[in-house]
């Protein structure tokens, strides 16, 4: 009786404790967010440190020193990036100029042909438009001083902020695991072996994924070179960065592709059509099975929630966690799985006494 007296006694404060934080939410999810952005330079450093220690560990196997294989990864994405913004961004900013110009003439014929008022339309399309293409004037040096100095300090800022303790964290990285990796040993045996599967499953989500954006990009922006679409660069990196969102990604990238072709000319929305109908087929079925293997394997349904149920609650970045937060919960699942149907048999075994 008392037993069952203490289960009650703990689901009452259970649900006070869930009810007071209810109440209390506009209070600490503002300090939530305050530490979040406090942190976020560093969390992003993390990512990134994670994200090239492989590469780190392959140039030192070749018996190159640590401080100079650093230096020779920060070297090849400075020109990764100083090349990209040399030759990709312009080409890319005109595209969007000209995306934005078919948007306008889809929706006015759209009110032509069929009689719809499409002014709330256009006033989204212009506002947005105008807002962007202010923010990449000032990328380009075309802004004034003083919308600069406001838009971009804190961005700037950011930017030093997380390329230095980037640099600072992948020097540490193997400090860092070793030590995590000697308190799991202390901790308990299984934890370890659950961290080093979730930084294997992680770990092979992320080559993957990178390796299949690049792939897209590459994929999708020849392709539609060829047909010869408008916007074949701003397809092609669209396609590229909507690979992070499954399924919905690609389906807005040719929703697009195919809005902008069918104002240009019915051969080019036809050519349009074939390749948004034929290439995802072949990347889902052919290309992304090769490349992730039997890894990370969730199942579509599944997938498809995370996504819309991270959007739901936390906006463009719950979108793009969603997929390594669930693996995350996948791996631990399948770690704790054994113990759990003991305890389920056990549970099951006393209701029956």
């Amino acid at each position: 009786m008392k037993s069952v007296n203490y289960k009650y006694i703990n689901i009452l404060l259970l649900l006070a404790i869930a009810y007071l934080l209810f109440l209390m939410r506009k209070l600490w999810l503002n300090g939530l967010i305050k530490i979040l952005n406090i942190l976020f330079p560093f969390i992003v450093s993390f990512v990134i440190a994670y994200v090239l220690y492989p590469f780190l560990k392959f140039l030192m196997k070749k018996k190159i020193p640590k401080w100079l294989s650093i230096i020779i990864i920060i070297i090849c994405l400075l020109l990764i990036i100083g090349l990209t913004s040399y030759f990709v961004f312009p080409i890319f900013v005109n595209q969007l100029v000209n995306l934005f110009s078919n948007l306008t003439k889809f929706t006015a014929e759209i009110a032509q042909n069929y009689g719809i008022d499409t002014n709330l339309i256009n006033g989204y399309i212009n506002k947005y438009s105008s807002k962007l293409l202010e923010y990449l004037e000032i990328a380009l040096g075309n802004g004034t001083i003083i919308n600069l100095l406001n838009t971009s300090v804190s961005y700037i800022t950011n930017t030093i902020i997380i390329a230095i303790v980037s640099v600072y964290f992948l020097n540490d990285m193997d400090f860092i695991r070793k030590r995590i990796k000697t308190y799991l040993l202390k901790l308990n045996q299984k934890k370890y072996e659950l961290i080093k599967t979730i930084d294997n499953e992680i770990y092979a989500y992320l080559k993957g994924l990178g390796i299949f954006m690049i792939i897209q990009f590459f994929e999708y922006t020849i392709l539609f070179l060829l047909i010869g679409h408008p916007n074949f660069l701003l397809i092609g990196v669209l396609a590229c960065i909507t690979t992070i969102i499954p399924y919905f990604g690609g389906i807005f990238t040719n929703i697009l592709a195919l809005l902008i072709a069918s104002v240009i000319s019915k051969r080019l929305f036809i050519l349009t059509l074939i390749i948004t109908l034929v290439f995802p087929n072949i990347d889902g079925y052919v290309i992304s099975p090769k490349i992730y293997g039997k890894t990370n394997e969730l199942p579509a349904v599944l997938t498809v929630f995370v996504v819309f149920a991270g959007g739901a609650l936390f906006g463009f970045t719950g979108i793009v966690i969603a997929v390594p937060l669930t693996i995350i919960l996948m791996a631990i699942i399948k770690a704790y799985k054994p113990e759990l149907q003991k305890n389920f048999k056990k549970i099951k075994n006393k209701n029956k006494i």
